[in-house]
């Protein structure tokens, strides 16, 4: 027979930090009750040793002045002798009232017996020698000795063993008190491992995760099974992770159809012209057709075949920009990106302004050449807008180390100082009202930081300014693979 097994439930961060804290907390009161409890018992020790102490010097005066009655028989020794046997008594009556749960009571109770017995020894002793039995008073005065050493032994014996009992308790005390500092250092490790495992790290993990979310990185972290608040959090933290990606993923087609949007009079533009040249093409070739020229037809033929794959570039350009696909790296020719963005965005440069390449022919990188052509679009387009009059863009490339520098340089009026800080904030935009969204540049961060990239910004005022992409020529997994 199977019986269902017992799962607990789980606590959360509030339940088990009012459970240690309530575990400490009994702990300490269990420590202090004990120690308090050993302190008491040692205090009674004490008291219960100091009765010893004087009982102890209590039977040596009542040795003394028995000695003293033997020798000199004088009243005055007896009367002493009968005193400190009376308060001998009263003092083993105050220990036995103290001593009674202590291992020292057995001893007592036959030091008591033995004290008694002296006493009546002593009487006996007196009436024998006012009787003037010398016979007698010799055998009673033997008897009394060996009493009195009885008591001699028996008071050593309570003495030694109060003694031996507080320095066991102090040995005890300085046990336990090693032994709940042990447990106290014991705790004061291990809760702190706990909380550094409970919320420190799920803390510190979120921390890193929203500074790479600041950067433009959307990446999901690391769920630490703490079955708390914190697990829930790390949970709900991916989930937003995962809808600021699709939020970000549509901003940035959002942009890419703005960016088509400006694109589109130029595009029509640069169809136009072909389109012509294939018009006026066929019309000649249409009027020369029963000519004998056949060159000059096939030329026309020539012509318009050229156009037609020259507006289908700008078509196929314009697609292949436009088009919704995941980002993926891909090893591609840089100089091929840039010529496709720049073939894009030629036309809505004013002739006023030359746009030049100067990137090296053989230059193969790791990227997603579609969302690179929008950082260029966007790049290419702002630097025409800072530049008034004449002026020059240049976008050239060289490599340092593993990567690759790509400036995109324009001599227009450059960048205030107060604002080059916030170039990269989404929405954040110098134009006016309805003349850009501001995701321009926030969109070509967010996609150079998923080409484990970086992008900044140099620029003087009238001088013109220089944006700077810095990306891997290599794959970063292709390089772990290698290596491994």
């Amino acid at each position: 027979m199977k019986f269902p097994s017992l799962t607990l439930p789980a606590m959360n961060l509030r339940e088990k930090i009012l459970i240690a804290l309530g575990c400490y907390i009994a702990g300490i009161l269990v420590m202090s009750y004990i120690a308090q409890k050993d302190l008491v018992t040692a205090s009674e020790k004490l008291e219960t040793l100091e009765l010893a102490y004087r009982l102890d010097s209590m039977i040596l005066e009542i040795r003394r002045y028995e000695k003293n009655y033997l020798l000199y028989d004088t009243q005055e020794a007896l009367q002493h002798n009968q005193e400190q046997i009376k308060l001998a008594l009263e003092t083993t009556y105050e220990i036995s009232m103290k001593a009674r749960k202590f291992k020292a009571f057995p001893v007592l109770l036959q030091l008591k017996d033995t004290l008694l017995l002296y006493q009546d020894q002593m009487a006996l002793l007196v009436s024998s020698h006012e009787q003037q039995n010398n016979q007698n008073k010799l055998e009673l005065s033997e008897r009394l000795r060996l009493a009195g050493q009885g008591l001699n032994e028996l008071s050593k014996k309570l003495v030694n063993v109060e003694h031996t009992q507080i320095n066991t308790i102090i040995q005890e005390l300085i046990g336990r008190h090693f032994l709940w500092s042990v447990v106290a250092i014991l705790v004061g490790i291990f809760v702190p491992f706990i909380m550094f495992f409970k919320i420190f790290r799920p803390l510190k993990i979120i921390k890193r995760a929203t500074q790479d979310i600041a950067q433009g990185q959307f990446s999901t972290i690391e769920v630490v099974d703490t079955r708390d608040e914190m697990h829930r959090v790390m949970v709900a933290f991916n989930t937003m992770v995962k809808e600021l990606q699709i939020r970000q993923d549509q901003l940035v087609q959002s942009q890419k159809l703005s960016s088509i949007g400006t694109l589109s009079a130029g595009i029509a533009h640069q169809l136009n012209n072909p389109l012509n040249n294939i018009y006026t093409s066929c019309q000649i070739a249409i009027d020369e057709f029963d000519s004998d020229d056949r060159k000059f037809i096939r030329q026309m033929l020539r012509n318009i075949d050229q156009e037609t794959i020259r507006a289908r570039d700008v078509v196929q350009g314009l697609l292949e920009f436009s088009r919704e696909k995941e980002f993926a790296l891909r090893t591609e020719n840089l100089l091929v990106v840039v010529n496709k963005a720049v073939s894009l965005v030629q036309s809505q440069v004013p002739a006023s302004i030359n746009l030049s390449i100067d990137v090296p022919g053989d230059l193969n990188l790791p990227l997603d050449s579609q969302r690179l052509q929008e950082v260029f679009l966007n790049l290419i387009i702002n630097a025409s807008q800072a530049i008034t009059d004449f002026g020059s863009i240049t976008i050239s490339a060289r490599t340092e180390n593993d990567h690759v520098l790509i400036d995109v340089h324009d001599t227009g009026s450059g960048i205030p100082p107060e604002i080059v800080d916030r170039l990269f904030d989404p929405f954040f935009s110098t134009k006016e009202e309805g003349q850009g969204t501001g995701l321009g540049l926030s969109i070509a961060y967010g996609i150079i930081q998923k080409h484990h990239g970086d992008i900044s910004v140099a620029s003087e005022q009238d001088k013109g300014t220089t944006f700077t992409i810095k990306l891997p020529l290599h794959d970063a997994r292709t390089v772990e693979k290698e290596h491994s």
